[in-house]
């Protein structure tokens, strides 16, 4: 006597999907059998229909949203975006219209059709729409206060660099940028040697990554001044507004 077998219900599950698609071509193979057996004039009379009743159609899963296609809009730029929705929208359009033939032949796919069609059900939608970035609301900052920078022991010296410079309206060096940092915003000695490196690091990302910041250096000095990118030309010169009083 054989040991019976035991399964997980997610084994058995795929076992079950497994059969059903076997039962499925199966069905269909002994049905272009029959239909070429009474071309040839020897009807087998095989009644699948039996077995059918017991098979959930291939097109119609819980984890499958089946959608009629909605009317075309007049026609895009053939941009590669376009191009895809279009792939798409014909793929959904091939399939509905496979549906429909089947819904003519086949009672249980008819009866989910017509399902589909009550328009007694309500319709739950799915919106798969991307996230928006939140953007963070820029506060106009009129006075350098040292708890608006301080996080924990951290300091947010991108913050307090660029306010800084828009508020002083000129630019200013490094060394010039740690003298105000170490007086408003009241550092400790392990903040102080660590401020130059920092500002310089804010200064990097503000003018890499945010494109805020730009800077110059006078002729035979290697001193940069950094400023707002407003405050330069297209072709990175200063405006005068902005010149340094001294």
């Amino acid at each position: 006597m054989t040991d019976k077998l035991e399964f997980t219900p997610e084994e058995l599950e795929e076992m079950r999907q497994f059969y059903r698609d076997e039962l499925r071509m199966l069905i269909k193979k002994i049905e272009k059998v029959s239909a070429m057996l009474e071309k040839l004039g020897a009807p087998s009379n095989i009644d699948v229909s039996v077995y059918k009743k017991t098979l959930v159609p291939n097109e119609i899963y819980a984890k499958q949203i089946i959608i009629k296609p909605e009317e075309k809009e007049p026609e895009k730029a053939e941009t590669k975006e376009f191009k895809k929705q279009k792939k798409s929208e014909l793929k959904m359009l091939t399939k509905w219209e496979d549906i429909m033939k089947r819904a003519e032949i086949d009672p249980l796919v008819k009866e989910f059709m017509d399902l589909m069609n009550d328009e007694s059900i309500p319709v739950i939608e799915f919106g798969y729409k991307k996230r928006e970035k939140k953007t963070k609301e820029q506060q106009v900052v009129d006075k350098i206060i040292a708890s608006n920078y301080k996080r924990s022991k951290n300091i947010l010296w991108s913050d307090y660099v660029y306010d800084k410079l828009r508020l002083t309206g000129y630019p200013l060096t490094v060394e010039e940028l740690k003298n105000y940092a170490i007086q408003e915003l009241e550092l400790n000695d392990e903040d102080k040697d660590a401020a130059f490196s920092a500002i310089h690091s804010a200064l990097f990302r503000l003018k890499k990554n945010q494109k805020s910041i730009n800077n110059y250096a006078l002729k035979g000095s290697r001193t940069s001044y950094y400023g707002l990118a407003e405050w330069f030309t297209k072709e990175g010169k200063l405006l005068k507004k902005h010149s340094r009083p001294f």
